[in-house]
């Protein structure tokens, strides 16, 4: 089979390279590095069945065009940080942008798709169901603008499958690390407050922390969609969701950090309204893969608190690569 992943040097596209070449694919990878990086896909350069080319997903077109795919994973996508480098309008447009072209060349080209979106886009709803109906906030506040760009992504590829006959499938990925993972807040809670705590600096906590959380290995994303690959008129407009059904709450994953790294570090709990304003935390966050487990054999075979084990001690060790200077 042969595989084109977008953000192929990122999080989840550099572990699902490395599971697509393990599983002998033929596979081409796509990245502006803008965020993600070649040090993650270091392995998968040495391969003789992986190329890789620096470009947008919105040259698609252009720099594929002598190529061809039996399927597409669409993982590249923006999401906007907290110091504001990334404007809340472009998250939308780039993310909308590039998943009309991705699509657009899916059906020229008959292969088939397998787009990520977020468990963002469940808002505060309590029922994580595939087919749950969907409130997610006001748009007044631009915090929402990532969970809309996936939302309004899903519906186009919908519609897209309903009108056009595209071949697709839709993964929402609930909240992962693993030591490739970005000590920034938009690489999520627990990679920051790792360094924030190899580093002594205070850690801070939005609200109480009570807030509960789902940490998955970002291997067991990457291989639930591995496994897709395998499954694809199975998975054939469906929606599924990939993550630990496992929670924690973000002061119990602060303290267990501390604790494990010795740092003195200070943990301080500041007021969401000061950062998102009319944001409303989201209190319960927890992947329900039944569907997954059904449709594909999906399990989870990393536990919470040994993905953060193993981070930090990729994050603390100085022959590691991933060693935090």
């Amino acid at each position: 089979m042969k595989v084109l992943v977008t953000g192929c040097a990122g999080l989840i596209g550099s572990h699902l390279v490395d599971d697509l070449l393990a599983s002998n694919y033929r596979v081409i990878g796509i990245d502006n590095l803008s965020y993600g990086s070649l040090n993650n896909i270091k392995a998968a350069l040495k391969s003789k069945n992986f190329e890789f080319i620096k470009t947008d997903v919105q040259n698609i077109s252009k720099a594929l065009k002598a190529y061809s795919f039996d399927l597409i994973y669409h993982l590249a996508s923006y999401k906007k940080p907290i110091n504001q480098i990334v404007k809340s309008s472009k998250v939308i447009e780039e993310n909308m942008l590039m998943t009309i072209d991705v699509v657009k060349y899916c059906l020229l080209n008959n292969c088939n798709l397998i787009f990520t979106s977020t468990s963002d886009v469940y808002g505060n709803s309590v029922n994580f169901d595939e087919n749950e109906k969907i409130t997610i906030g006001p748009p007044t506040n631009e915090r929402y603008s990532y969970a809309m760009s996936k939302l309004i992504s899903e519906q186009y590829i919908f519609n897209e499958i309903n009108q056009s006959n595209l071949r697709a499938s839709i993964v929402r990925v609930f909240g992962c690390a693993s030591e490739r993972s970005k000590p920034s807040w938009s690489a999520g809670h627990v990679p920051l407050f790792i360094y924030n705590s190899l580093k002594g600096l205070d850690i801070n906590i939005h609200g109480d922390g009570l807030q509960t959380r789902s940490i998955s290995s970002a291997r067991d994303i990457s291989n639930g969609l591995s496994l897709m690959s395998n499954r694809l008129k199975d998975v054939n407009s469906e929606i599924l969701n990939l993550g630990t059904n496992e929670q924690t709450t973000v002061k119990e994953v602060a303290e267990y950090i501390l604790s494990k790294t010795n740092s003195k570090s200070k943990i301080n709990f500041i007021e969401r309204k000061k950062i998102f304003g009319d944001y409303e935390e989201i209190l319960v966050r927890f992947a329900n893969i039944s569907k997954a487990e059904k449709l594909i054999n999906f399990k989870i075979s990393n536990m919470t608190f040994d993905v953060i084990d193993k981070m930090i001690y990729e994050f603390s060790n100085p022959n590691s690569e991933h060693y935090i200077k």
